[in-house]
């Protein structure tokens, strides 16, 4: 008996700290990705751009993709989320360097309401989404890629700040520009992946269960 007592306690502190590891605040346990996709009646051009969102610790990280076609072409020029009430942030680092504008308020997103927050090339609360920000060809081009960071003060839900976003895209081949959130609904849902810390946690959890079983039998 005292035997089993001492395997029962093993195996709920590995539980215990499987789901600690799951949910303490702040601390990520998944990168979420997708593409861009409609975020109303508009005709939706799913594709025009990939995403990743993580969160680890109080740094936020989202990496932005231009998979325009070619032929169309196409900028990425401002990128906006939402934060919950209570919860700010401040611009850590860009690997485009063209993306040295970030606001926190009220920021129009026209006609897709306000958000919290954005990251672009310029602009202010009115207009940072709307097109300010000079040459569209100093944004994230056809092909590439940009890493933006920034330092959160509480914490937050990854899918909640993934599902808020809107990409602005200028300087498409025909002259005009477009805004689409990332992928909401459908087959455009994030799809999380596993971060090892998580997987380390999860196997020593279930190999405890699985000696435990043996053990009592």
């Amino acid at each position: 008996m005292r035997q089993a007592g001492i395997c029962w306690r093993t195996c709920l502190a590995v539980v215990v700290a499987l789901f600690i590891g799951l949910f303490i605040p702040s601390v990520s346990h998944a990168t979420l990705s997708g593409i861009c996709g409609p975020v109303s009646a508009e005709s939706p051009q799913v594709g025009f751009c990939s995403k990743t969102l993580s969160i680890s610790g109080s740094l936020l990280s989202i990496t932005l993709t231009n998979t325009s076609p070619a032929a169309n072409g196409g900028f990425i020029v401002a990128d906006a989320f939402n934060l919950p009430q209570g919860v700010s942030a401040s611009f850590g680092s860009s690997t485009n360097a063209n993306f040295d504008t970030f606001l926190e308020g009220t920021i129009s997103t026209s006609p897709f309401g306000s958000r919290t927050d954005i990251i672009s090339l310029g602009g202010n609360a009115n207009n940072a989404f709307e097109g300010a920000g000079g040459n569209p060809a100093g944004g994230i081009a056809v092909g590439q890629s940009a890493t933006l960071t920034f330092n959160l003060s509480g914490s937050v839900n990854e899918t909640d700040i993934f599902n808020s976003e809107l990409v602005r895209f200028k300087g498409f081949n025909n002259g005009k520009s477009d805004k689409t959130g990332v992928c909401t609904g459908g087959d455009c849902n994030p799809t999380p992946t596993p971060e090892p810390a998580t997987m380390l946690l999860l196997g020593p959890g279930m190999a405890g269960l699985v000696w435990l079983r043996r053990k009592l039998r």
